[in-house]
């Protein structure tokens, strides 16, 4: 049976806005939920499910000794656990069966618990309590069909704001073996293979913003964009709080609006095509 959690978007807001979002040490970005399979075409329990995290640090591992699924599923990383630089950990409800099927090891999540087949929550914490990483994934129109039809959710870009759908697609990751006659497409324990859409289209492509965790003012560099543009930057309740023209050609701008600590979102405007990134404030 599926666990159900009541989970809101105004307490999912006010959980971001009031607890501090950044980890452990200072210049290191928190671990990112990327991949969602939580409703594969089984028959009775669903055994294959799982979540994969990634570490966007590219340099440093991201200690998660002691962080814990606060909802959704429930499991505690045992401490002295770290993701390494730039890899992917992953969480599943039977670790023996989600190696048999996938060839890959995971921690097992606990309590009995499930991911919910119509959406939830799930939220990731630090061993003190900070909020490191949330996606609350739905099965409605907004999102991609990943309910019972073989696929996972992944989320293209790590750096995008994984609480927006339009993120989100379904994986196109044949694994080769399939569950009541649906073939599974999954990338567990790798970067996604999805079609990236949005501002690349436009030409607006290695996009950087940095410092990111930062402490107020930060930049945004890309390649020179073919048609003007807007900058924007979302609070926690999306409201716009900073908004910048972008003329053509544009490669780089600074924003310094003095931004209190928290989560935010810039957002890149160029012609009919949006990129979203995280940005967190500490």
């Amino acid at each position: 049976m599926k666990k159900h959690l009541l989970y809101t978007l105004l307490g999912l807001a006010a959980a971001i806005s009031a607890t501090s979002v950044f980890g452990q040490a200072a210049g290191l970005a928190n671990p990112v939920i990327t991949e969602i399979m939580y409703n594969p075409p089984e028959s009775g329990n669903d055994t294959l499910e799982f979540l994969e995290i990634y570490n966007p640090n590219l340099s440093t591992p991201y200690d998660l000794g002691g962080a814990s699924f606060t909802s959704g599923i429930e499991y505690t990383f045992p401490i002295g656990y770290s993701i390494a630089a730039d890899s992917y950990v992953l969480i599943s409800g039977d670790s023996v069966i989600f190696e048999e099927a996938y060839g890959l090891e995971s921690f097992e999540w606990t309590g009995g618990t499930a991911l919910n087949n119509d959406g939830e929550g799930v939220a990731l914490r630090s061993s003190n309590g900070f909020l490191l990483d949330t996606v609350f994934y739905d099965d409605t129109n907004d999102w991609a069909d990943a309910d019972a039809t073989g696929y996972s959710l992944v989320l293209c870009n790590p750096s995008a704001d994984n609480s927006l759908p339009e993120n989100w697609t379904l994986s196109e990751n044949l694994l080769g073996f399939t569950v009541n006659s649906l073939a599974i497409y999954a990338d567990p324990n790798a970067a996604s293979t999805c079609t990236v859409t949005g501002i690349a289209d436009d030409n607006l492509i290695t996009t950087l913003i940095y410092p990111n965790p930062t402490e107020g003012e930060f930049a945004v560099r890309f390649s020179s964009i073919e048609k003007s543009g807007i900058l924007n930057v979302y609070n926690s309740l999306g409201q716009v709080i900073y908004t910048e023209a972008l003329t053509v050609g544009t490669t780089s701008t600074t924003v310094d609006s003095n931004l209190e600590s928290g989560f935010y979102v810039v957002s890149l405007n160029v012609g009919d095509s949006v990129e979203q990134h995280r940005l967190i404030v500490e």
